[in-house]
């Protein structure tokens, strides 16, 4: 039993090889496990004299004796893709050899209870899950040496057996029962999913991060960094998503054209908007009006009511574009919504009835990337040329700017002077001490830079606007635009008498700040958030990442691996900043030094001050 096999492994001495062939092991001593190293032509054997022996499989030849456990050696597994043995046994530690040479590598560290299997998570994984007699399941890194997960298997006396089926990506551990373990992958340390990341997102008011790709959205804990809850959603890919002012719904648009509503804390799903005929590809909630903006790949832009139990819309616009729309932006400010398409054409219209305000021309490629510059009337553009130009828009009220609806300046994301690449998103930063106007891209090549804009301001005379007044965000309406129309201005757009991006300031207004390297693949999240500071970006490289405004790397969303997460916003801040939160805890330890000196100034004087109230 394993009682007396500990006590023999912990007794006897090594063992040595008696004759070419066999292997038997003096003074009585038990093998435990034979296996196979089929890259090799060897075989490994181990047993209670902690030792485990290499062997020639086709001379029975002893190659080598693995030296370095402290009791006995009961299970193995040999990684082919890395070419590595793991051992473990009664010393509640994992080793990691080289074969080849009969060297420990590493030894792994984290089992209390003796180890009594090892099991390779599918040939080309790079990853082992072992188990201890206690129960607990470990899996591990072999390219980082990591602990990536523990399970601990409940209502177990002593686990005695333990399989892994990596073909049905299913675990098996027995002890008086069977208990079967799935899993979906194997994933990598440090990584924020397995699928390429589709958007990501931070909601100061809940203190977390939501990440999302094409099967599922997890919502991330912004304290610990560990995730709190994934929302499935397996009707169709994922194609872009939002949550409500309070952070306690989420709302995930499809490539059906659907739109379902989840909570946000538990992921239980809520109820579906009225879906779209195509695609999805832009979804906005409207704060304050509790509203929700959703484009298609049908040529249309609906305003949905989300406040209700059943949904409804208020008002949607038809064949918007000439082809599909690639981007929106909303702007509660300006009462503007702004739509981009492959057509070449920005289409601005009023948010309260969706009717056509104008129709910006000048790009010759798609556009990718729309935002606007609030609070000036102002919209920043990108197009799949590398191009970015900012626009003058109408404003609410008062008199327009003198080359509204005109390209004010642009410039190119440029590679190096041979190459430039498309921006996939744009974020401006407006600051009113200054006032300063910094503009962030995120490319396709995985850079974000950023671009000092603020000379524009002075050159082009550009005046913060009032606010949008006697707003009404609950109108109906339907506005249904002529297909003939919108292929009339698709045609312009690209026709050689419209200019490209012709600029109306000559002075050189934009100033590269700095630029990083932030992903290995393309950027398709970028947002700036000032409480706390930071830069957050998301890619196909399958990683989230958060970073200072001068591109260094503060931390990363993942579910295991080895960076620490340092993320400025305590479990009490309620999403204050540090310094803000200090200056409060001064002020509160002020006020009661203040309140000590007078009780303690009134308990000297209480005699006086009885006197002076009797007078």
């Amino acid at each position: 039993d394993d009682n007396r096999l500990r006590r023999e492994a912990t007794s006897l001495g090594s063992g040595r090889m008696t004759g070419p062939g066999s292997l038997k092991v003096p003074g009585g001593s038990i093998v435990l496990m034979l296996l196979e190293l089929p890259v090799l032509a060897q075989m490994a054997s181990c047993g209670v004299d902690r030792n485990v022996m290499i062997w020639d499989v086709f001379t029975g030849v002893w190659k080598r004796t693995l030296r370095g456990h402290e009791m006995g050696v009961r299970c193995m597994a040999f990684a082919t893709s890395t070419k590595v043995l793991v051992t473990g046994g009664f010393d509640y530690k994992l080793m990691v050899w080289n074969p080849y040479w009969g060297k420990s590598i590493h030894t792994l560290h984290g089992h209390a209870a003796p180890i009594i299997g090892i099991e390779v998570l599918g040939s080309s994984a790079g990853q082992v899950v072992s188990a201890d007699s206690a129960g607990s399941l470990k899996t591990w890194d072999l390219a980082t040496y990591q602990c990536l997960q523990t399970i601990v298997v409940e209502d177990v006396l002593n686990l005695r057996a333990f399989v892994s089926i990596p073909s049905h990506k299913r675990v098996l551990a027995a002890d008086r029962k069977f208990v079967a373990y799935d899993y979906q992958n194997n994933g990598m340390a440090d990584q924020t999913d397995e699928a390429p990341i589709i958007k990501a997102i931070y909601n100061p008011r809940l203190k977390v991060f939501i990440s999302g790709c094409m099967s599922h959205l997890r919502i991330w804990d912004a304290v610990t960094g560990a995730i709190k809850c994934v929302i499935p959603h397996k009707d169709s890919e994922i194609t872009d998503f939002c949550v409500d002012d309070r952070g306690r719904k989420v709302f995930i648009a499809d490539h059906n054209g659907d739109v379902s509503v989840h909570n946000s804390t538990t992921g239980c799903f809520i109820k579906k908007l009225i879906g779209h005929k195509k695609e999805v590809s832009g979804v906005i909630y409207c704060t304050g009006d509790r509203n929700i903006i959703t484009v298609s790949w049908d040529k249309s832009v609906v305003v949905h009511d989300e406040s209700q139990e059943a949904p409804k819309i208020w008002r949607q616009a038809v064949n918007v574009h000439h082809d599909d729309i690639s981007c929106v932006a909303f702007s509660h400010h300006l009462g503007l919504v702004a739509t981009g398409s492959i057509d070449c054409v920005i289409s601005l219209r009023e948010y309260e009835r969706l009717r056509t305000v104008s129709s910006l021309l000048g790009h010759k490629t798609g556009i990718t990337a729309l935002a606007f510059v609030e609070p000036y009337a102002a919209l920043a553009s990108a197009d799949f040329g590398g191009n970015v130009a900012i626009w003058s828009v109408p404003a609410p009220s008062g008199k327009q700017h003198r080359f509204v609806n005109h390209v004010l300046t642009r410039f190119i994301n440029m590679m190096s002077l041979e190459a430039s690449a498309s921006v996939n998103c744009l974020n401006p930063v407006y600051e009113a001490a200054g006032p300063t106007f910094h503009l962030y891209t995120g490319d396709e090549d995985g850079d974000v830079r950023a671009w000092d804009l603020s000379q524009l301001l002075t050159v082009a005379g550009l005046e913060p606007c009032a606010p949008k007044a006697d707003w009404d965000g609950w109108k109906k309406d339907i506005v249904e635009i002529p297909a003939s129309t919108t292929a009339a201005i698709a045609r312009k757009a690209v026709a050689p008498e419209t200019p490209e991006l012709k600029i109306h300031v000559e002075a050189q207004v934009v100033r590269q700040l700095c630029s990083w390297r932030a992903h290995s693949d393309s950027v398709r999240t970028l947002k700036v958030y000032s409480s706390p500071q930071f830069v957050l970006t998301a890619g196909y490289d399958h990683m989230v990442k958060i970073w200072t405004l001068e591109g260094q790397l503060l931390t990363v969303l993942r579910a295991y691996g080895q960076i620490p997460w340092h993320f400025p916003v305590g479990p009490d801040m309620d999403g204050l900043d540090e310094d803000t939160l200090d200056e409060v805890l001064e002020r509160v330890q002020e006020v009661d030094r203040k309140y000590d000196l007078a009780k303690a100034a009134m308990g000297g004087a209480r005699g006086g001050a009885a006197a002076l109230t009797d007078g």
